[in-house]
C-alpha cells in the first residue's frame, strides 16, 4: 500500500484505510467510531431501538470490544454497559449472508442487563424475521446506519465525515438516488467533463448511479442548452487534487483505461493548494439526438425547474419521460 506518492506533501489516506477493506475491517471502523464519540454512540442505539442518555458519566461505564472469541465463536462487535444493555453485532459486507451466527451467540449474553440485542448488519438487506426468547433480534444494512447518522450535527465530526468516506468508497454504498443532474457553465468543468470524463463539484456525500451535466445558455455549447450527455459514475474520491497520484490504485479499480486521463483531469487548473473538492469519475457519455429541458417551476416537482439545486437526483423513469424523442413520440 502507497501511503503517500511523490508529489504529495502528506498522505491521501485516513486511519481507517489502513484496516483494508473486508467486513473487519469495516466493523472495526465502526467500533472505532461509536467508542470515540458519545454521541454518534447514543445515536447508533436509539436507532437500534434502546434510549441511553447521552452523559459523561453514563459513557465511562460503556465498553466496545470488537472480535471477542468465545466458545461459540468470534464476535465482530459487543456493546456493554453493566446492568443496561448487552448487545452482539455480526456484520457483513457484499452479498456475504448471516447464517449459523443466528443462533451461534444467543447463549453469550450477560444475564445482569436489561436488554440483550443480536444485531445482524448486511451489506444488502436480510429479511430473515427471528424469535429468540428474551434476545431482540434485530436485521440492518450498512446503508440504513449511514443514512441514519447523516444528519447535520454530525456533518461536521471529522471522525465521521472519514468513516462515511471510506464505507462509501471500499463498499460502493450508493447514498442517493440514481442520476444526478447539475448545471455547468464554468468554461473549465466543461472542459474537465468533455476531455478528461469527470466532474468536480464541492465536498459532498452520496453516490448517484449516473450524472447529467446541465449546459447552462450562458455555457454556449455546440448542443445548446439542456441535457445531452448521460454519464455512468464509476467511482467517487473526496481529496485535495494534489494528492491524485496517492490514489492511482483506486482510480485502476475503476477504470485502468482511465487513470492518466483522470490523473491529468483532477490536476487541471490546480492552483489552490490546501483545497478538497469530490470528484466524479464518469465512464465515456452516451449523446442524445435533442438535450432534455427544464421545465415551469409549477411542473417541476419530479424534474428540474428553472433553477437546479444542489445534490437534485430524478428517477431513471422520470428521466426518460423528458427525452424529447420520447416526450415527441417520435420514436
Amino acid at each position: 500500500m502507497i501511503l503517500k506518492n511523490v508529489g504529495s506533501i502528506k498522505s491521501g489516506l485516513s486511519q481507517f484505510d489502513l484496516l483494508g477493506n473486508d467486513e473487519v475491517a469495516l466493523s472495526k471502523a465502526f467500533a472505532y467510531l461509536i467508542s470515540n464519540d458519545s454521541e454518534i454512540f447514543c445515536h447508533f442505539l436509539k436507532f437500534l431501538g434502546l434510549q441511553f442518555n447521552n452523559t459523561q458519566n453514563n459513557f465511562k461505564k460503556v465498553i466496545v470490544s470488537t472480535e471477542n472469541y468465545r466458545n461459540e465463536g468470534r464476535t465482530d462487535i459487543e456493546l456493554y454497559a453493566e446492568n443496561k444493555f448487552h448487545i452482539i453485532i455480526e456484520c457483513k459486507v457484499k452479498k456475504n449472508r448471516v447464517t449459523e451466527q443466528r443462533n451461534q451467540y444467543l447463549n453469550c449474553f450477560q444475564e445482569n442487563v436489561q436488554k440483550k440485542l443480536l444485531c445482524f448488519v448486511t451489506q444488502e438487506r436480510d429479511s430473515n424475521k427471528q424469535i429468540a426468547g428474551d434476545v431482540i433480534i434485530k436485521n440492518v444494512d450498512w446503508l440504513e446506519i449511514i443514512e441514519s447518522l447523516d444528519i447535520p450535527s454530525f456533518h461536521n465530526k471529522a471522525l465521521f465525515k472519514e468513516f462515511k468516506k471510506f464505507s462509501i468508497k471500499n463498499y460502493k454504498m450508493n447514498m442517493a438516488k440514481e442520476i444526478l443532474i447539475q448545471d455547468l457553465k464554468n468554461p473549465l468543468e466543461i472542459r474537465r467533463f468533455r476531455e478528461f470524463n469527470i466532474y468536480r463539484r464541492d465536498v459532498t456525500f452520496g453516490s448517484p448511479l449516473y450524472f447529467a451535466p446541465y449546459f447552462t445558455r450562458q455555457s454556449n455549447q455546440i448542443e445548446g442548452e439542456g441535457i445531452s450527455f448521460l454519464s455512468k459514475v464509476v467511482g467517487i474520491l473526496t481529496l485535495n487534487p494534489s494528492d491524485i497520484q496517492n490514489f492511482e490504485n483506486d482510480l485502476r479499480n475503476f477504470n485502468n483505461n482511465f487513470v492518466q486521463k483522470w490523473i491529468e483531469g483532477v490536476s487541471l487548473g490546480n492552483n489552490t493548494v490546501n483545497e478538497t473538492y469530490t470528484f466524479y469519475f464518469l465512464d465515456n457519455p452516451i449523446k442524445f439526438p435533442s438535450p432534455l429541458k427544464k421545465v415551469a417551476s409549477a411542473e417541476s416537482q419530479n424534474w428540474i425547474g428553472r433553477m437546479i439545486p444542489k445534490n437534485r437526483c430524478v428517477s431513471f423513469s422520470e428521466f426518460i419521460k423528458h427525452i424529447p424523442e420520447i416526450e415527441n413520440n417520435v420514436l
